[in-house]
């Protein structure tokens, strides 16, 4: 006779965190350098918001690994922001990264 388990599954590595705020972290990612794969997986948690802190501390805003997705905000600039004759590029250096930009 077989008894169903109703313990949730842990996603990090041992004695890591895998949650931040409502968002699941999954392992290769994880919170702070220890519990991550290497330094691109590394995600910071202040606030309870998860930040990708490879990549400027853009919001984590999901991670799937199923399909191999990590969703992330970017910053957005209005023309109010800034002034009408600047000449601004926002970017995102993947690098070398192993992460490629999916719109």
């Amino acid at each position: 006779m077989a008894s169903a388990s109703t313990a949730i599954p842990k996603y990090a590595k041992t004695g890591c965190n895998d949650t931040c705020g409502k968002v699941t972290i999954p392992y290769p990612f994880g919170i702070g350098a220890d519990c991550s794969l290497n330094q691109w997986y590394i995600v910071d948690c202040n606030n309870s918001t998860p930040y990708l802190s490879a990549f400027s501390h853009l919001d984590v805003l999901g991670v799937d690994l199923e399909d191999q997705i990590i969703t992330v905000s970017t910053p957005k600039i209005s023309d109010c922001q800034t002034p009408w004759n600047s000449n601004l590029t926002m970017s995102i250096d993947l690098g070398k990264s192993p992460f490629l930009i999916d719109y």
